[in-house]
């Protein structure tokens, strides 16, 4: 049933964006949710940075991290946020051909946040149901060790439910469909502001961490190098200017993602200090290590390892680099 609504969505997303890529044409952008984390490629869009180098984003929400790879593999869509663990298990399947070529969460912000009956981490145990994006995904690995050093244990004493992003995760919790979920901010705030417990921060315990990156199919980016290198000089100066524009910022944020602005500032602070977006683009080979070790330990991948470098290839953001201004 999995495979036939990826493969359904599949094509469904050929069907509609079948036209290829021209000079001044359309890229095709898949993110999980609207969450803040992904304000930069609206902020992008909105200052014109895309615009600039003769491309024109559509920004297309789907909920799993599958298939958003599955619509690269396809060419359905020409760039995808997706998590490194699920790359190097594709690895391993015999499909290579898709590779990070710039940084987007090289971090997290998550605090798992739960019932408010729920005070420590250890009281989890029992079956309670905590939701993710993915079984598999880089943050259901993050939460899965975050439990595992308290002795609180996957599958014995909790399931996960794969309900989409940290949105819709946040109205599961607040409805009570689950005990508790990894949120990141300023969800993680505002739940904590709802009554609801913080039960420990991720991004505390875990400081090198790729959640994820931008990725394409290489073999289609090889022959759109050109598209490629533009689309990443206009992300580069999309964080450049977040990095350089606190106030500016602060004030065009809230009418990207809908949040209360009190939220802002804060949320601001913690994705450009500690370089959560990066400020040059580059993804950090430290943290895709730690994904790398921790899916070794989860059994998702067999000896010999792999290395980090060969799912990233940072050839187009060189060239990108290259071309801006320091």
């Amino acid at each position: 049933m999995k495979r036939a609504k990826v493969y359904f969505l599949v094509i469904f997303l050929c069907a509609i964006f079948s036209r290829p890529v021209h000079a001044d044409d359309v890229i095709r952008i898949g993110i999980i949710s609207t969450t803040f984390g992904y304000a930069p490629v609206f902020v992008g869009k909105e200052k014109g940075f895309f615009k600039r180098e003769g491309l024109y984003p559509e920004i297309i929400v789907i909920s799993r991290n599958e298939q958003i790879v599955q619509a690269l593999i396809s060419d359905s869509l020409q760039f995808g946020n997706v998590p490194p663990n699920l790359l190097f298990v594709l690895r391993q399947q015999g499909n290579s051909d898709i590779k990070l070529i710039a940084g987007s969460f090289n971090g997290t912000t998550y605090s798992l946040i739960a019932l408010p009956k729920y005070k420590k981490m250890e009281d989890l145990k029992g079956g309670s149901r905590l939701a993710m994006s993915g079984i598999t995904s880089a943050a259901a690995l993050m939460m899965k060790q975050m439990l595992k050093e308290r002795g609180v244990l996957y599958p014995r004493d909790y399931s996960l439910l794969s309900i989409g992003g940290s949105t819709t995760q946040f109205t599961a919790l607040q409805s009570g469909q689950v005990d508790g979920a990894l949120l990141a901010q300023p969800l993680s705030i505002m739940a904590v502001e709802q009554g609801f417990s913080n039960l420990g921060d991720a991004y505390k315990l875990m400081p090198d961490y790729q959640l994820s990156a931008i990725g394409v199919r290489e073999g289609w980016a090889q022959k759109n190098r050109s598209v490629v290198v533009r689309y990443l000089k206009a992300l580069v100066s999309t964080y450049r200017w977040l990095h350089d524009n606190r106030e500016e910022a602060i004030k065009i944020l809230p009418g990207i993602t809908k949040l209360d602005p009190k939220y802002i500032a804060k949320s601001w602070e913690t994705y450009t200090q500690t370089q959560i977006w990066p400020r040059n683009g580059e993804v950090n080979l430290k943290g895709v290590q730690t994904v790398l070790n921790m899916i070794a330990e989860e059994g998702m991948i067999k000896k010999p390892l792999p290395k980090p470098e060969e799912i990233v290839d940072s050839s187009f953001l060189d060239e990108a680099r290259k071309a801006l201004p320091r």
